[in-house]
C-alpha cells in the first residue's frame, strides 16, 4: 500500500465539500486528476469511499470511517513538517526580505530595529530592489518574503494583504520655514485637481495605471506629465515645485522628510492594498508575521493613513 499525504488531503477536501469540482478548485488540480487520485485510493483500500450521482457526492460507510484517520494523519504530518521547517530556519538564522528602494530607505531601519527586539536570533537581510525582482526572488526561493503593491496574482506566489492605504496628492509647500511634516493632512476632491504638470511613474506601472484610471474618470487623463523611474525622484521634483505627484499614502514616511503639502484624494477615496508575498507551497518562516507587523506599524502614519483592516486579494 502506498498512500500519500496528497491523497489524504484530497479525500478530506471531497468529504468536506461533498463536491468534486469545488474540491479540485481548492486543491488547484483538475477534476479529472482528482477523480483519478480517488480511484487509486479506493483501489488501494479495496473499497468504495463515495457514492456519486450527477448531482451529489456522499460518503459511504467506509469513507466515514476513513475521515478521522485521514484527518489525524494529515495533521500529524503537517506538524512534523512545520517542526522540521522551524529547526531549519533556526539553523539558518537569516531571513531575506525584498522591499522596494523607497520603503527600504524610509521605513526599513525602523522596521529592522523593532524586528530585532522581537527576534534577536534572526539576522535580517534586506534586498532593496524593484517589484519584479522581488517577485522573481520569492518565486525561486532566493527571497523568503517580499512586500509591495503586488496587485496581480502570479504563478507560484502566495499573496496576503497586510494593510490598506489611499491615493494622495503631494505638491510643493510653503511650510519649509515652519518645519517639515508640520502641516495637517487635508482632503482634496479629484474634480478639484489643479492644472499643474503631473509627476508620474511610467504608464505600465500598476500603481500609475490605477492613478490614470481615476484621472480619466474626472477628465484629466490628458494633462501634461513628466514620467520618472522611482518614487523618491517624484517626491523631490514635487518639493522643487516642478509639478504634483499622486501616490499611495504608504509613501508618507519618505514624503515627511521633504517640504511637501499632502492631500488625501476623495470623491472617491481610492484604496491601495499593500501585500506580503511568499513562495506558494512553502510555509512562511516563523518570524515572517512579526516582520510584517513591524513593517505595517512603520508604514502607518496616522488615523487617515493605513487601515488595520485587510483588503481582499
Amino acid at each position: 500500500m502506498n498512500l500519500t499525504q496528497r491523497q489524504m488531503q484530497a479525500f478530506l477536501a471531497v468529504a468536506r465539500l461533498r463536491h468534486f469540482t469545488r474540491a479540485a478548485e481548492q486543491l488547484h488540480i483538475t477534476q479529472a486528476g482528482l477523480s483519478a487520485m480517488m480511484k487509486d485510493l479506493e483501489a488501494q483500500l479495496d473499497c468504495r469511499l463515495f457514492d456519486r450521482t450527477t448531482r451529489s457526492v456522499s460518503l459511504t460507510e467506509e469513507g466515514q470511517q476513513l475521515v478521522p484517520v485521514a484527518d489525524r494523519l494529515v495533521t500529524e504530518l503537517q506538524a512534523v513538517r512545520d517542526a522540521i521547517h522551524h529547526v531549519s530556519f533556526k539553523a539558518r538564522s537569516v531571513l531575506t526580505v525584498g522591499v522596494t528602494p523607497m520603503v527600504a530607505a524610509s521605513v526599513m531601519p525602523e522596521t529592522a530595529k523593532a524586528f530585532a527586539a522581537l527576534h534577536p536570533e534572526v539576522a535580517l537581510k534586506v534586498r532593496d530592489i524593484d517589484r519584479q525582482a522581488i517577485q522573481d526572488g520569492v518565486a525561486t526561493g532566493a527571497i523568503d518574503v517580499g512586500f509591495g503593491a503586488f496587485f496581480r496574482p502570479a504563478s507560484g506566489i502566495e499573496r496576503r494583504p497586510i494593510a490598506v492605504f489611499r491615493l494622495m496628492q503631494f505638491s510643493a509647500s510653503a511650510r519649509a520655514s515652519t518645519g517639515k511634516g508640520s502641516a495637517r493632512l487635508r482632503k482634496l476632491r479629484w474634480a478639484d485637481l489643479g492644472d499643474e504638470p503631473l509627476l508620474a511613474l511610467h504608464r505600465a506601472n500598476p500603481i500609475q495605471a490605477l492613478i490614470d484610471e481615476h484621472l480619466h474618470r474626472v477628465g484629466q487623463g490628458g494633462r501634461a506629465r513628466t514620467e520618472l523611474e522611482n518614487i523618491q525622484t517624484l517626491l523631490a521634483m514635487a518639493e522643487a515645485g516642478l509639478g504634483s505627484a499622486i501616490l499611495p499614502s504608504f509613501v508618507r514616511p519618505a514624503a515627511r522628510r521633504l517640504a511637501l503639502a499632502e492631500h488625501l484624494l476623495v470623491e472617491p477615496e481610492v484604496p491601495v492594498s499593500y501585500y506580503q508575498i511568499t513562495r506558494k507551497g512553502k510555509p512562511p518562516a516563523p518570524a515572517v508575521q512579526a516582520l510584517a507587523q513591524a513593517l505595517q506599524a512603520a508604514l502607518g502614519g496616522g488615523p487617515q493613513d493605513a487601515s488595520p483592516r485587510q483588503a481582499k486579494a
